[in-house]
């Protein structure tokens, strides 16, 4: 026993032990004792898996995107769990895709020349909103049953492993759901950003790099909430920062993933991050981080790249996303001239900021921005150029479910329009 922690909640403890290398897995038994009440909690260590298990990604892979609600549904007997009743006639409703609607496809995917599986966060999001994309978790240690079992999709890493492909776990440490536990009794005052209440983020990305930026421009940044349904958690709170490291840590070991997307990375406490990249890379040095680096402007991804110079100190993540090139290139190829084109290439002339430009995710679309097909009307010669332009640009590409099939949908349309029903993926689909 190393430590044991409270806070100003005296609901919560923890337990801080020292894990010796020679420790055989099996159930550990805490007993806790107060006054003449004692309890025994049989807490179960796990065998450590081969490290060299999880791979990672590099420019020779191809990532395929899926939202899993939308993609595939092949166990309609999860469809109606937590309470939440699927329809597929709401786009802001639950669909019931699935994980084993993912499996189904894999030949698919393979076939399509994916390397590479990333799926939307897959945990529980158990608000009464059903929150069909995934980004309001409520249990970060399971998934959310309408797409399966921990099991299951630990099944479903090692069928993709056998075919070939790698898997991509989508996380979410910036915020949790308002239905988590942490939310309704927070384990200390502290543990989410601005004592628990309600405020709005400026989304002022750039303020974190920006030396002419007030305090309050960074404050509201990064304490600030996406809404009033996912909680902002404070990072800076240790025993937070370390649970979410283990959890990170877990999931990899568990699931055997061979890759992290981290949703609303610039949002989050940079220390943190650079530690928890640190201690990821640690015990899997081959392993992949993209972050979700959301700027308009090409330079501002390498302040977040490993080995940059940029920032305060090295922030130690492989991957960033290059947003800007992805605004650029779905204007290029409408352009009647070759300014079009003429702006791709002053965007990547900038690249001699980055530590490592061919460590960039590059896209076309993705889930939260019009897809790159956005109308019936667009014409194939603009579809295939810009499939060509991605698969041979620098970079490690990413496609999105149904590119491939000439799926269309605008933001202006709502977000649930951009992540429409995958063609086929319900029994009677036409």
């Amino acid at each position: 026993l190393k430590e044991v922690a409270r806070t100003d909640n005296p609901n919560y403890l923890f337990i801080y032990v020292n894990i010796a290398a020679s420790t055989k897995p099996g159930i550990v038994r805490i007993k806790f004792t107060e006054g003449a009440q004692s309890k025994i909690y049989n807490y179960e260590l796990k065998a450590r898996t081969d490290k060299s298990g999880a791979l990672g990604f590099t420019p020779a892979d191809v990532l395929y995107l899926i939202t899993p609600d939308r993609f595939a549904n092949a166990n309609p007997a999860n469809d109606d769990l937590l309470g939440v009743k699927v329809n597929r006639t709401s786009p802001n409703a639950r669909h019931g895709g699935d994980l084993a609607g993912v499996g189904k496809y894999l030949d698919y995917m393979k076939d399509l020349g994916i390397t590479t599986v990333w799926l939307n966060p897959i945990q529980e999001n158990g608000g009464p909103g059903g929150s069909y994309h995934g980004y309001a978790i409520t249990d970060f240690y399971n998934m959310d049953p309408r797409y399966g079992s921990n099991e299951e999709f630990r099944d479903l890493t090692k069928v993709a492993h056998q075919k070939g492909l790698k898997m991509v776990m989508d996380m979410v440490l910036n915020h949790c759901g308002s239905s988590h536990w942490w939310f309704k009794d927070m384990p200390s005052k502290d543990w989410i950003n601005n004592g628990g209440v309600f405020m709005q983020t400026n989304h002022a990305t750039v303020s974190v790099m920006d030396v002419h930026a007030s305090e309050t421009e960074k404050k509201t940044f990064l304490d600030g909430w996406f809404t009033r349904g996912m909680p902002d958690l404070n990072q800076r709170n240790p025993h937070l920062a370390t649970y979410l490291i283990q959890n990170t840590i877990w999931w990899i070991e568990y699931a055997r993933i061979d890759g992290i997307r981290q949703d609303t990375y610039s949002y989050m406490d940079f220390d943190f991050l650079a530690r928890w990249n640190r201690e990821v890379y640690a015990e899997y040095p081959h392993f992949d981080i993209v972050g979700e680096t959301w700027y308009n402007k090409s330079t501002s991804p390498a302040w977040w790249q490993r080995g940059t110079k940029l920032g305060p100190k090295d922030p130690s993540l492989k991957t960033p996303m290059n947003f800007s090139l992805t605004f650029i290139t779905q204007k290029a190829f409408d352009a009647k001239e070759e300014k079009g084109l003429e702006n791709i290439f002053e965007d990547i002339a900038q690249d001699f900021i980055y530590p490592d430009p061919y460590h960039m995710l590059t896209f076309l679309d993705n889930h939260d921005l019009s897809r790159f097909n956005r109308k019936e009307d667009s014409t194939l010669n603009r579809y295939k150029q810009g499939i060509a332009f991605l698969l041979t640009m620098r970079g490690i590409p990413q496609l999105y479910y149904g590119t491939e099939v000439l799926m269309t949908g605008t933001k202006e349309e709502g977000d649930g329009r951009l992540r429409k029903d995958f063609p086929g993926g319900w029994a009677g689909d036409k």
